[in-house]
This record gives structure tokens, C-alpha cells and sequence, in this order.
């Protein structure tokens, strides 16, 4: 562009603001369309980028950086080749991707390109930088002649044709996924079917939904995206192949980034944890002010409150530094953003990051109260203060990493004293390399047909499974046999592991109306996966139309269908299996050969089988399995399910599964119903000893985190609510359930016309959940019961009595097994309370746990809605052993064998036995119930171990196999005279936990 003073051309219709800027009189004279022929004209020998000043540090020659030259010859490579497709370019934040973006567009040239940001900051800096072309002319990379583009900036809903035609004037449109989604349809697609080519700038921003209708539109045309990591925010997959990929590691190597010194505190409470990361933050920008560098503090807040009250704690402690606070749709955002720049403000407290596109070089000073939880927000928000700039310092972090609960990946950054320069490395680069590497694993795959994206496909975890001595998958899929009718759309063959997935239609009659002519397309899914080292091969069909041997036959060598008795083998080793339905053949000609039961019919079922008048059809049920829960079914014919479905990787691996247990010759297929729980319809409360109840099973698998309970106003999170029995009789279970402070009293009984929950009296407690409001009495009656646990192992919920089968004897527990140990404390006295009594039973073995046993952590959980009365994890090498200690105080002076002091605690074991296999929750409850005695300013519970220690018991216990102990601890037991009732009872607890857990339960007494 010729010498000269530029002027502006500026140009506004509606939404949109066209804008234009030259020397050249002749062309700001023009028409928006006359300038934007000649802009392309001119682009299309603009570019004069030379490669090898970018390779050589000591030049004098101001260029583009390497990592935007690479990024741009990828990106140029990509745009004049034969494929039209989305791309993703890797650069992390800083290191001049908007350069690049420029560079691309003109450098090609783009015939009409639309810029989609996230954000209206960074929409406007953008759309600034395209007026001028940025730097482009600074750093050589295109000839000064070289005209700026008509650029149009689109902030709110093009609601016209007019308005359109005045838009599609601009060579470079920039907008955000709000303003497009304000337009009409109509408007819409003539505007996408204007642009040539979508760049998308910070692309883990943008949501599924919105990327995926504007992608859709530009199916056919070349689509760029750019940004910091693959992964968007809501944790899917930005998509587009990777062209380019900048790491970090080369970032700091070559100077683009500053390294990053981060400082820790360690602080349980909130308040005092808010307060050392301001004091440790202030005193660094303190000293790097001191030190002549133009730095800013910025503390950053999850939300506007959290915000306003860190505020606070900033004008007490540093007023002179003028702190501000600053968020998005508060009173006079733009001038105090103004003031932060003009260094009116050396501390700021934001909500995220001060908006997209928001640039400082200044911001050095970091102070995380809330940190970001994902791994591309993370990435995002450290490039904006490791910018480079001779005048400046390094970049500090600083943050309280007690309790900080983010994603796997980000852990280490969070650990005591990491190098956070290493860490982003690692983390950054390696979920990359893992993106990268899938998709040349996809890449790698052979697929005919239409494109089926593999990661989109997602099987119910069902199969049919063939003994085979070989299988090859080196077929013409084409060619392969399908059902009549059935026509091949896709297949996808991947050598290792074994995989061929078909996708099928074919045309097939209504229900409704199956002797018409009326068909719908039906789709198909089919799946074959061989298991080279148990010689089985799985096919998966989702139409369960048959066992699709045809196929099988042209796969496999000597294929041999596992059916009948053999695939009831699937489940094996599951404890306390419940059939939810059975299908029975009943062996004989007439009317009735097939019989389906459910629910409490099952226990028909199961006396048909055992008395030979019947053989198994199919069955599906639930139990458990190495103390996780779990589903199967199976049918006689072959096929083996589980009420659930997952990714293609993770069929593969439950295939695996059920492989191993039809492989195995010690299960026994006909034996599988000899411990099979039974469930009856009662019409009173069974006669036996309730020993706790707890919510039902549900909750706690998958809502307690969605559930909530309301009482005076006052909201309390499920976990925190407490059931108790205060009195059972013939025929009714009295019970509370309490909740900071509040109970409420119910009777809970059974007649001819089903189960009541009826209110006694107390507070009015409320459940809310996503179906709104209800009193927690109605949510019993209407929706479920509580679950109550009996003294034999039995269990009732609702008017059903699961127990086990009639001439299914309980063992005693053994006498030999009882644990003596001596006590010199008053056993009539079991928990020690706050203040650490000396003189019970719990201070006693917490003494002797700490003193014979090298524990990572000794917990005290005594109090409502404990896990248990101590907690204890210890490091046995390649075994990490978690320990449960619920102890009673003896209801007699000296030992004894008093039933009495042993029903509360059973129940308390019953009820802990759902800790099992959730690792991750056992230590957030307990880290929970810490931060809350200590945020009260009481007493800690832990015995031995720091706070600290449970976040580095999660990392190095994750690794490890956990072995979970029981103890029930009765000192006023004397283990040499125990009655018959007490062993009774203690053998069906013992059974119940080694069937739920595996494990054995350890009785201590005197």
C-alpha cells in the first residue's frame, strides 16, 4: 500500500459496521464492492514470507515467529490440497495465532472468509486487527502495497436482505456464535453460502451445539480452527484434524513464554485461605514493583459474590494499591478495564479472566482463590501472563492447593511445591499427543462407505459369542453376507485390537400397520471383536434379529455358537445376585411352554428350575462382583447383555470380561441359583430385629449430589441426614431422620394394601431434586421407601422382603475368629470426643491403631451420618488397606455376651459397606466432615496424618489395590463365653460383608 497517511472508511447498517482502511484516494472513493474486488486482486501476491529468517534468532530482520511460519505453510498446504474439511491449529495463547489467521487469509488468498470468536471483546480486537492486517507489514510477511481488507463486524441479528447484501460486501466477516444464531435461517444460509472459507479463533470455547449447526453449513468448504487445546470446555473434542501442533516445551524454550514461579498455602479454612493467598500475592507484586517492574495483580473469583467479598480482603490489606473489582454486567465494566490499563489499579479481582481477547502484558501477579477446573481454560488463562516482553518480569502464581478438586490431568499442578513450567508441559502436550494419536488410530482404520466417526458410536454392552479356532477380518466388506434385505452403509476395520463395525439398513414394516405397504428404514449396528487369547469371537447386533452365522462363517474358522447352559457361566462369581426377570422353558407341549417372571414372582421361577419342571431361557439380575455393583443377563440362545451402553473400546473390554468367565472351568453354570436372593411380598413387618436403615440405593449411586433436604428454609445436602431407629415392635419400625439440628419422627408399616410411612411428629422435613419440592413423607410413600436391614442380612424396602433361599443355613461366626484384646478404660464410655477423653473406648483404639499399625491417616468420623467411628489407611507396598472401626459402648459394667450391644453397630457395618470401591467419594466425605469441625474452630479429627495427606493418599493410593477391613469393637464382649444369638447374628453380618465386599469382617472384644 502506497505512503501516506491512512484513512477510515467507516459504515453502518443495523447490525453490521463495514470498515475500511488506505492512503489511496481512488479507492476511498469506491464502493464497498468495487474495494473489496480489489483487495483480493491485490492479495493474491501479498505474501512475502521468508522461511529461514524465522529459524535464525540473530536476525536483524523483523519476521514471523517459527511456530507462525510452520502454522501457515500447514495451513496453506491444507487450503490449495485436494481435501475439504475442518482443521485444528495448536497454538498455545501467545503465541500469534491472530498473526497467523492474518497471514493465512490474505497469503492464500480467502475469496470471502467468516471469523467466528467466542466472545464481544475479542470480537472487537479482532475485527481492529483486520483494518490494518496487524503486524503483518511490520514483521515482512506481506508487501507494503498490499491493500487491507473490507472488514464488517456483525454485532446483533441480521434481520434483512439489505442488510445481508450490505455484510457480503466485506472480504473478512467477524462475528460471534450469539449474533449468528440471531439471524433467521434464511439469512443464515445465504451468509454461509457467501463465505469461501470459517476460521474460528479459540475454538474450545464454542458450544457442541452451536459449532456443530455452522460446521454443518460449511460441509464441503474449508473450515480452520484455531486454539489453545483440542478439547472445548464443555470436555468434548474441538474436532478437525490437527495439522499443526505448537507445544508448550518449545514455547519456553525458544523465549515466547515466561517461566512461571508458583507459591502455595496451605490453608484448611476458607477464610484463612483467601487471606494468605492475598497477603503471599500482594507482598510478590510488592517486590517485583520494588525490583522496577510495571506489574499487575490480578486475583481471580469463580463468581461475582466470591468476587465482591475477596474484594474486601484486598482493600483491607493493600488499599494503597487502589484494588478494584471487575466483572462482567456490573456499573461502569469499560472505564474501570480503562483504568486498569492507564495503571490507575495494581490490583484487580475478576470473575474468569477479564473477558476474552482482554490483553495485558502487564498481568504478572497471580492469585487463584478460585482456580479453573479444566485443562483448556487452564492452558488459556496461564498464556495470558507468560507473554514475553523485555521490560517485564516473570509471571508468579499463587494459590491455596488444600482441597483443590479439578480433573485428573491437572492434579499435578495443584500438588506441594510443583513446577507448574514442567507440569503444563506435561499435562498440555499429552492430551494432545493422546487426540493426535486417536485420530491415526482412526486415520489407520479402513473405512467404505459413508463416514461414521468411530468415537461417535456407542454399543449396549450386549453380545453373541462363538467358540472359534481362528478369525481373520481381512475381508471385502462389501462382499460380506447380511441379512435379506439388509444393505452395507459403512464399515470400519481396525487390526488391532480386532475390531469390524458395520453399519446396515434396511426397510421394514411398520408396527402399526405390518400387512400394508407402509416401511421404515431401520439402522443397524454390527460389531465383531476377536479375542485372540481365549479363542472367542463377539458379534454385536443391534437389531437381535439372530446370531448372524452367515457373517460369523466368513470370519471365523470352525465357528461353534456358546449356548445353553455354558453362557449362564456369565455370572459367575457375582455375590447376592437378585433376578429382577427369568424366562422359563417349561419342557413340554401345550399352551404354556415359555413362562416369563418378575419382581416377586422370580421365587416361582426359581422353584420350577429346582425342582427340574422348567430349564432357563433367559435371566437378567444384579448383584455383586469384587465389591462393585453390577448387571447381566443371558439367554440360552446365546447372547449375554448388561443394561447399559459405552464407547467401542469399553465393549471391547466388559467382552473381555465375559470371555474369561466362560473360559473358566471352575464356574458352574447349574449352581449359579443355589445362593440366588429371593424376593417375597410381605404383608407385615418380617419378624426380626431391624438393625439400621439407610436412603435407597439409587440415591446413592447416582443422585445424592442432585438431592437435596429442606427444613425452616434451610437447604442440607442428602449426604448429611442421618437415619436412626428409636423403636421397633411387632409389626412396626419407628424411625428419625435428622439433619443439622432438625429430625422428624415416622412409623413405618405393612398391610394387605401395601407399605405406609406415616409422620410422628418433629420438624417438617422436605426433599427437593429435579422434580421439585415435596415433603420427605410423601417422597417415602409416593416414590421410594427407605431401605431396612434385618439382623439376619435380609432387607426391605416397600412391602418386599429380599432374604435369602429357605434351606440356606447362615453360618455362626467362628469363635476362633474373635479378637481379645485387654482395655483399661471405661468400656461403658465409647466415643472421646472433642476434647479427647482418655477414658473410652474409641481414645483406646485410636492409641493402639497409632501406636501398632504404620497408618498413612487415622480419621475420627464419630458423630451423625459417619462412615465410621475411625477410619484408617494403611500402605501395605503393592495393597493400600482402608480400615473401618465401628465400635459400641457395652450396656453392661463388665464383659459379657448382651445382644443388646451389638444390633446398633451391625447396622452401622451394613450401612458402611457402600464405601467399598468408591475411593474418590471416601475421601472427599472425609475431607468434607474435617473442613466443616474445622471451619467451626474445633477440635481436627485426624489422629495421625495432615490434611494434606489425603491428596497425596489419592494420587499414590489411586495406583495401588484396596483391600477394605471391618472391625466390629465391643470391649463388654467376653470372647470365651458368647452366646448363640450374638454369633448368630455377627455370621450374617460377616456374610453379608464378605458377599458385598469380599472381604472378611474382625470382631474385637474382651
Amino acid at each position: 500500500m502506497s505512503s501516506g497517511e491512512n484513512r477510515i472508511i467507516e459504515r453502518e447498517r443495523g447490525s453490521v459496521k463495514l470498515c475500511f482502511s488506505s492512503s489511496r484516494g481512488d479507492l476511498l472513493e469506491r464502493s464497498f464492492e468495487e474495494v473489496s474486488e480489489a483487495v483480493k486482486e491485490s492479495w493474491r501476491t501479498s505474501l512475502k514470507v521468508t522461511p529461514i529468517n524465522a529459524l535464525d534468532p540473530c536476525s536483524e530482520i523483523k519476521s514471523l515467529r517459527q511456530p507462525q511460519v510452520s502454522a501457515l505453510y500447514s495451513i496453506l498446504s491444507h487450503l490449495t490440497g485436494h481435501e475439504r474439511k475442518d482443521v485444528t491449529v495448536v497454538m498455545p495463547t501467545g503465541t500469534g495465532k491472530t498473526e497467523t489467521m492474518l497471514a493465512s487469509i490474505c497469503g492464500l488468498p480467502v475469496d470471502k472468509a467468516l471469523i467466528v470468536v467466542p466472545t464481544d471483546s475479542l470480537r472487537e480486537q479482532t475485527f481492529n486487527k483486520f483494518i490494518g492486517l496487524g503486524k503483518l507489514r511490520e514483521l515482512n510477511a506481506i508487501h507494503n502495497e498490499t491493500l487491507n481488507p473490507v472488514v464488517a463486524l456483525i454485532s446483533g441479528g441480521v434481520e434483512s436482505d439489505e442488510e445481508l447484501s450490505f455484510l457480503l460486501s466485506a472480504n473478512v466477516i467477524v462475528t460471534t456464535p450469539h449474533s449468528l444464531n440471531l439471524a433467521g435461517p434464511q439469512i443464515k444460509k445465504k451468509l454461509f453460502q457467501a463465505c469461501s472459507h470459517l476460521f474460528v479463533d479459540e475454538a474450545h470455547h464454542v458450544k457442541a451445539k452451536i459449532w456443530r449447526s455452522v460446521k454443518e453449513a460449511f460441509s464441503g468448504k474449508d473450515v480452520v480452527q484455531f486454539t489453545a487445546t483440542p478439547f472445548r470446555e464443555d470436555r468434548e473434542k474441538v474436532g478437525g484434524k490437527i495439522i499443526y501442533n505448537y507445544p508448550i516445551s518449545l514455547a519456553q524454550k525458544s523465549g515466547y513464554f515466561r517461566n512461571i514461579t508458583f507459591k502455595s498455602v496451605y490453608e484448611v479454612s476458607d477464610i484463612v485461605g483467601d487471606e494468605k493467598v492475598a497477603e503471599t500475592a500482594v507482598a510478590q507484586l510488592r517486590e517485583d514493583l520494588s525490583n522496577g517492574y510495571d506489574h499487575i495483580l490480578m486475583a481471580r473469583c469463580e463468581t461475582k459474590q466470591r468476587a465482591n467479598d475477596v474484594g474486601e480482603i484486598y482493600k483491607e490489606k493493600c488499599g494503597d494499591l487502589n484494588p478494584v473489582v471487575i466483572y462482567s454486567g456490573m456499573a461502569g465494566q469499560r472505564r474501570k478495564l480503562k483504568a486498569v490499563v492507564d495503571k490507575e489499579h495494581r490490583v484487580v479481582v475478576c470473575v474468569n479472566m477479564l473477558g476474552e481477547g482482554f490483553d495485558l502484558p502487564e498481568l504478572k501477579v497471580c492469585a487463584l482463590h478460585d482456580i479453573h477446573k479444566s485443562l483448556p481454560i487452564t492452558l488459556q488463562f496461564a498464556g495470558r501472563f507468560v507473554r514475553d516482553r523485555p521490560d517485564l518480569g516473570n509471571p508468579t502464581f499463587v494459590a491455596n492447593i488444600c482441597d483443590q478438586r479439578v480433573e485428573d490431568t491437572l492434579k499435578s499442578l495443584y500438588e506441594e511445591d510443583p513446577d507448574w513450567n514442567r507440569s503444563l508441559q506435561r499435562i498440555s502436550e499429552a492430551s494432545i499427543k493422546r487426540e493426535v494419536e486417536f485420530q491415526e488410530f482412526i486415520e489407520n482404520s479402513i473405512t467404505t462407505g459413508n463416514e461414521i466417526p468411530l468415537e461417535n458410536i456407542k454399543p449396549a454392552l450386549s453380545a453373541i459369542v462363538y467358540k472359534v479356532d481362528s478369525a481373520s477380518f481381512d475381508v471385502d466388506t462389501s462382499k460380506v453376507p447380511l441379512e435379506r434385505g439388509e444393505k452395507l452403509v459403512a464399515s470400519i476395520k481396525i487390526s488391532s485390537p480386532n475390531i469390524l463395525v458395520l453399519v446396515t439398513k434396511i426397510d421394514v414394516s411398520t408396527k402399526w400397520a405390518p400387512l400394508s405397504e407402509l416401511s421404515q428404514v431401520e439402522w443397524r449396528l454390527v460389531i465383531a471383536f476377536y479375542d485372540e487369547e481365549e479363542g472367542l469371537l463377539f458379534i454385536h447386533d443391534s437389531s437381535k434379529t439372530g446370531a448372524r452365522f452367515r457373517l460369523v462363517k466368513c470370519l471365523a474358522k470352525n465357528p461353534d455358537l456358546l449356548k445353553g447352559d455354558h453362557v449362564f457361566k456369565s455370572f459367575g462369581n457375582i455375590e447376592r445376585l437378585v433376578l429382577q426377570n427369568a424366562g422359563l422353558n417349561k419342557g413340554r407341549r401345550g399352551p404354556l411352554r415359555y413362562v416369563m417372571y418378575t419382581g416377586i414372582d422370580i421365587e416361582t421361577a426359581i422353584n420350577d428350575l429346582a425342582q427340574g419342571s422348567s430349564y432357563k431361557s433367559n435371566l437378567f439380575g444384579k448383584g455383586f462382583e469384587s465389591g462393585s455393583k453390577v448387571s447381566i443377563g443371558c439367554s440360552y440362545k446365546g447372547r449375554v447383555w448388561s443394561m447399559s451402553s459405552a464407547p467401542v473400546i469399553d465393549w471391547i473390554d466388559w467382552c473381555r470380561e465375559i470371555g474369561s468367565k466362560l473360559n473358566d472351568d471352575h464356574i458352574n453354570p447349574n449352581a449359579i441359583l443355589d445362593k440366588v436372593m429371593r424376593t417375597r411380598e410381605v404383608s407385615h413387618i418380617p419378624d426380626l430385629v431391624p438393625i439400621c436403615l439407610d436412603w435407597p440405593d439409587y440415591l446413592f449411586e447416582y443422585g445424592f449430589s442432585s438431592v437435596s433436604l429442606e427444613v425452616v428454609g434451610r437447604s442440607y445436602n442428602l449426604e448429611d441426614a442421618c437415619f436412626s431407629i428409636f423403636d421397633f415392635q411387632p409389626g412396626k419400625v419407628n424411625f428419625d431422620v435428622s439433619v443439622g439440628g432438625f429430625s422428624e419422627k415416622y412409623s413405618y408399616t405393612i398391610s394387605q394394601n401395601g407399605y405406609q410411612i406415616k409422620r410422628l411428629g418433629g420438624d417438617f422435613l422436605y426433599l427437593n431434586n429435579k422434580d421439585g419440592k415435596r415433603l420427605l413423607e410423601e417422597f417415602f410413600n409416593n416414590e421410594e421407601s427407605p431401605s431396612v436391614f434385618f439382623e439376619d442380612g435380609s432387607k426391605l424396602f416397600e412391602n418386599l422382603h429380599i432374604v435369602r433361599p429357605d434351606d440356606f443355613t447362615i453360618p455362626h461366626y467362628r469363635v476362633g475368629l474373635l479378637k481379645q484384646w485387654s482395655w483399661d478404660v471405661n468400656v461403658r464410655r465409647e466415643s472421646q470426643g472433642e476434647e479427647k477423653n482418655k477414658d473410652t473406648v474409641q481414645y483406646a483404639v485410636i492409641s493402639k491403631i497409632v501406636q501398632q499399625h504404620e497408618s498413612w491417616i487415622v480419621f475420627d468420623d464419630d458423630g451423625a451420618n459417619e462412615v465410621a467411628d475411625i477410619v484408617s489407611f494403611r500402605d501395605e507396598g503393592e495393597v493400600l488397606v482402608i480400615e473401618f472401626f465401628h465400635l459400641k459402648y457395652s450396656h453392661g459394667a463388665s464383659p459379657g455376651s448382651r445382644i443388646i450391644d451389638f444390633y446398633e453397630v451391625c447396622g452401622q457395618i451394613v450401612k458402611c459397606c457402600k464405601w467399598v470401591g468408591e475411593f474418590d467419594k471416601l475421601i472427599d466425605q472425609l475431607k468434607k466432615r474435617e473442613r466443616s469441625r474445622v471451619n467451626a474452630s474445633k477440635s481436627s479429627r485426624l489422629e495421625k496424618g495432615e490434611f494434606r495427606d489425603f491428596e497425596l493418599l489419592r494420587q499414590h493410593g489411586g495406583r495401588l489395590r484396596k483391600e477394605y477391613k471391618f472391625y466390629v469393637v465391643q470391649a463388654g464382649l467376653d470372647t470365651k463365653n458368647v452366646s448363640a444369638d450374638v454369633l448368630s447374628l455377627l455370621g450374617s453380618i460377616d456374610l453379608y460383608v464378605k458377599e458385598t465386599t469380599g472381604n472378611n469382617l474382625v470382631v474385637i472384644g474382651s
